[in-house]
């Protein structure tokens, strides 16, 4: 079963989150979610991008007031009653709106930490600020969508193949989900959680922000995990996906255990594969013969991933294991199911589930 392994908010965009057993989706995200954020004077936003040391500060939300603690236990309550009534010009990623400035010994606190004249902003009870592509859904200080779906499998295949130490964490997620094949969300359109039906808008593109410990902000060597998901995530374009930008068409509630149902699917986006070799733990090369086609495979990816990457279709709809359009009978060799439907008694196995454990031949199931 799919289903959701952790909830997360991040009150003030760019510090830490707090983990929650239940989230509540109202206009603009779950609610608290990046209510706040740090922005120069004039309204432009601020973020660890720029000022990595954001990443140290803790917050926690005690009666509807907002805690913040510095890494020497020095912290502030944040009330929001007491910012200002006036609605000022804010900025974020080009997109013009208006927030509430906090009062001066809030604005100062963050000043002394940043050694920068800064200012804290909410982004108020009336939210003005819309949601790209679609005017009618508000967000908060979010980058550009309300919610962040990450897959736990998508992050393990990540880590397995990246040399630095990973955090799920570093990609700031809201809902992370478990049971799910690696990637499988690539090809969700809308789900359901708890009562909440959400729409999939797009892939998240990823920046420089992943690239640094949450704990210590220090940047990763060698610029990872980007370095390793521009091998087999980066498009066209050149930028590099990972986790899902998603509305919402309801209010609702969601909890730690609901079950993922996926109400529709649309085609995954492409991504050029330029995988060194020598960079991948355990690779081994191997021959995939399908009605006498042979092909060079690997023992890394899904049989239908490296079929289609040869330009070779095959039926398909879910790639998760559950609709069996993509099936054909296993004639020689072995594989790794990732499902336990995925290889039936007879040998007929679920390519969109299966991997090659060596040479292994193949053909249209009859």
């Amino acid at each position: 079963m799919i289903a959701v392994k952790q909830l997360l908010i991040y009150p003030i965009k760019s510090m830490q989150g707090i983990a929650l057993m239940h989230a509540k989706s109202i206009d603009g995200g779950f609610e608290y979610d990046r209510i706040l954020m740090i922005s120069e004077p004039d309204g432009t936003f601020i973020t660890a991008r720029q000022y990595p040391d954001l990443l140290k500060l803790k917050t926690a939300i005690i009666d509807n007031q907002i805690q913040v603690s510095l890494p020497i236990n020095e912290s502030i309550m944040i009330n929001l009653d007491e910012f200002s009534l006036s609605n000022e010009a804010t900025e974020v990623w080009g997109n013009h709106f208006t927030s509430h400035i906090a009062p001066i010994k809030v604005n100062q606190f963050f000043s002394q930490f940043l050694q920068k004249d800064v200012q804290l902003r909410w982004i108020g009870k009336q939210l003005n600020r819309i949601t790209k592509r679609h005017p009618n859904v508000p967000v908060s200080f979010a980058d550009g969508y309300p919610y962040l779906l990450l897959n736990l499998a998508s992050f393990n295949y990540l880590e397995q193949r990246c040399p630095e130490k990973l955090d799920i964490q570093q990609f700031r997620g809201n809902i992370i989900i478990e049971g799910a094949l690696p990637f499988a969300e690539d090809g969700w359109k809308s789900i359901k959680i708890g009562n909440v039906i959400f729409d999939i808008i797009k892939p998240c593109t990823r920046c420089v922000l992943t690239t640094f410990n949450v704990n210590s902000a220090i940047a990763l060597p060698n610029n990872e995990p980007l370095r390793t998901l521009g091998y087999f995530r980066s498009d066209l374009d050149g930028k590099i996906d990972f986790g899902m930008n998603m509305i919402a068409r309801n209010h609702g509630n969601v909890s730690i255990g609901d079950k993922i149902e996926v109400l529709e699917r649309q085609p995954a986006k492409n991504y050029l594969t330029n995988f060194p070799k020598e960079t991948i733990k355990g690779y081994q090369p191997c021959t995939i013969t399908f009605e006498d086609k042979e092909i060079v495979g690997n023992n890394q990816k899904t049989i239908l991933e490296q079929l289609e990457q040869h330009h070779i279709s095959l039926p398909n709809s879910c790639r998760a294991g559950i609709c069996g359009r993509c099936a054909v009978l296993l004639k020689k060799g072995n594989v790794t199911p990732l499902t336990q439907s995925a290889v039936s008694q007879d040998r007929q196995i679920l390519t969109c589930s299966c991997i090659p454990k060596g040479d292994i031949t193949i053909e249209l199931a009859k």
